[in-house]
């Protein structure tokens, strides 16, 4: 474990050591890195990469960017702000100790939303990966309006996660979508990949295709 701007972090590997290889902060639970996921990576063809994912994180809390209110009475505390003190800290030591070529910011569900957030806010990534992310949340699309996106960004939905009952997050192939063009009119590369299946088919491929691509 290492720690950055107070938070504890998991610092790994994948592949073999080369100069240059790509950073990834992953923002998906520190139980990603797992030898399935890497051999999701390899299937995808992504190359070495060195990888930083943060321990003990609140979701509802680390991963929003302003207060709100979610479905059925939850509520997001919007913490974001705070935690991207522990993730540029972490990019900041790592930029210094590894010297990647570049650092993408990649991440899961509210993760997901977390890791373009950080990404347009942050000014220390080449590009982000919001895998299945939660686009749906209140207020997103407003604020990618009056932050237009840079470098490279990556976005996937599952196809059936608009099936989900929760208002909020059956809006996100919308929102999603608005994403999408929003980026177009400004990021320097733009993909969207529709996934088979709901929220919680193959993360760790959903995470594997982000970093292939980005890492291209």
């Amino acid at each position: 474990m290492r720690s950055f701007g107070g938070r504890e972090w998991r610092t790994e590997r994948f592949g073999e050591p080369r100069d240059g290889a790509p950073l990834v902060i992953l923002l998906a639970g520190e139980d990603e890195l797992s030898e399935e996921f890497f051999a999701k990576l390899s299937a995808e063809g992504a190359p070495p990469a060195n990888f930083a994912v943060p321990c003990d994180v609140d979701w509802d809390g680390d991963f929003t960017p302003w207060p709100a209110d979610g479905s059925n009475g939850r509520r997001f505390s919007g913490g974001a702000d705070e935690f991207g003190h522990s993730v540029a800290a972490a990019i900041n030591a790592l930029l210094e100790e590894l010297r990647p070529g570049a650092v993408y910011i990649v991440g899961y569900s509210l993760g997901g939303l977390a890791a373009m957030y950080f990404h347009l806010t942050l000014g220390l990534s080449d590009g982000c990966g919001s895998c299945s992310g939660s686009l749906w949340y209140p207020g997103w699309c407003e604020f990618l309006a009056e932050h237009p996106a840079r470098g490279a960004v990556y976005l996937s939905l599952g196809g059936k996660e608009k099936n989900t009952r929760d208002p909020l997050m059956a809006a996100n192939p919308e929102t999603t979508e608005r994403t999408k063009r929003l980026c177009l009119a400004s990021a320097e590369r733009v993909v969207f990949r529709n996934e088979p299946g709901s929220h919680f088919r193959d993360p760790d491929g959903r995470i594997a295709r982000a970093i292939a691509w980005l890492a291209r």
